[in-house]
C-alpha cells in the first residue's frame, strides 16, 4: 500500500514539473541540446547568414559599450529629448553608445545540437575595450548560472605570468597569454567558458572574444571543436 501511494505521489510530482515547464527550460537562448538543424532554425529568430553541414551561423546585435568606458546593458533607455544639449551646456562630455555585432554559431554532432558560440565580430579601438566587454559578459553569465566564474590565465612555455592579467590586455591581443573564465557545469548539462585571446591571422594588435556553451551529453567532432576554440 505504501509503495502504491509513493508511486502515485511520484507520478503527481512528475506531472507537476512537466506542467510548470521546468523540464522544458531551454539550454541556450530558445533551444535545447540534441535538437536538429530544422528544430533550431524554427526556434532561432536572428538572421541566418550561413549554413554548413555541421554549423549554423547567425548574426546578432550585442551589448553596448559607451565611449566613456562605462558599460551599458540592453534595456538602457535612450537619452531624453534635449538631454545631450543639456549635458553640453553643463560641461559634461557627450557619450555615444556603440552597438557591436556578434556571430552566433550552432554546432551539431551527428545531426544533434551540442555546442553554441557567441563570437565578437568587430575589432575594438583599444585593447582595454575588450577587457570591459569581457567583464560585462562574465557578470551576465554568472547571473544566469547563479555561480561565480573561475579566472584562468594560460601562458606559453617560458612566458612570465602577469601579476594582474586584467591590466595588460595589449599582451593578450599580442598573443602572449590567454584569459579565460570558466563556470561550474550549469544544471549538469552545459559547460560554459569565456575566452579572450589574440585574433588569429591578424597582423595587427587585436583580440578574439568568444563565449562557448557545450553540452555534456551531445558529442561534437573533436577536430571541429578544437578548431572553433582555436580560431574564434
Amino acid at each position: 500500500m505504501k509503495t502504491f501511494s509513493a508511486l502515485i505521489l511520484l507520478t503527481f510530482t512528475l506531472a507537476s514539473l512537466s506542467g510548470c515547464g521546468l523540464w522544458d527550460k531551454p539550454d541556450f537562448r530558445e533551444v535545447k541540446w540534441g535538437m536538429s538543424k530544422r528544430e533550431v532554425k524554427a526556434k532561432e529568430t536572428a538572421e541566418l547568414v550561413k549554413e554548413g553541414d555541421n554549423v549554423l551561423t547567425y548574426r546578432i546585435t550585442g551589448d553596448m559599450l559607451d565611449l566613456s568606458g562605462r558599460t551599458k546593458v540592453p534595456g538602457d533607455e535612450a537619452p531624453a529629448d534635449g538631454a545631450e544639449e543639456e549635458a553640453v551646456e553643463n560641461g559634461e562630455p557627450v557619450v555615444t553608445p556603440i552597438h557591436y555585432e556578434y556571430d552566433l554559431l550552432y554546432v551539431f554532432g551527428k545531426g544533434k545540437l551540442g555546442m553554441a558560440v557567441i563570437h565578437l565580430r568587430e575589432s575594438l579601438n583599444e585593447p582595454e575595450d575588450y577587457i570591459e566587454i569581457f567583464r560585462q559578459k562574465s557578470r551576465k553569465v554568472s547571473e544566469t548560472i547563479g555561480a561565480p566564474a573561475q579566472g584562468v590565465a594560460e601562458y606559453p612555455t617560458g612566458e612570465t605570468p602577469r601579476p594582474n592579467p586584467y591590466e595588460t590586455p595589449e599582451d593578450i591581443c599580442g598573443g602572449e597569454y590567454v584569459l579565460k573564465h570558466i563556470w561550474p557545469t550549469d544544471r549538469k548539462k552545459t559547460n560554459v567558458s569565456l575566452e579572450l585571446d589574440k585574433k588569429k591571422f591578424s597582423t595587427e594588435l587585436d583580440c578574439n572574444l568568444s563565449i562557448f556553451y557545450e553540452s555534456t551529453d551531445v558529442e561534437i567532432d573533436p577536430v571541429l571543436r578544437d578548431q572553433l576554440h582555436e580560431v574564434l
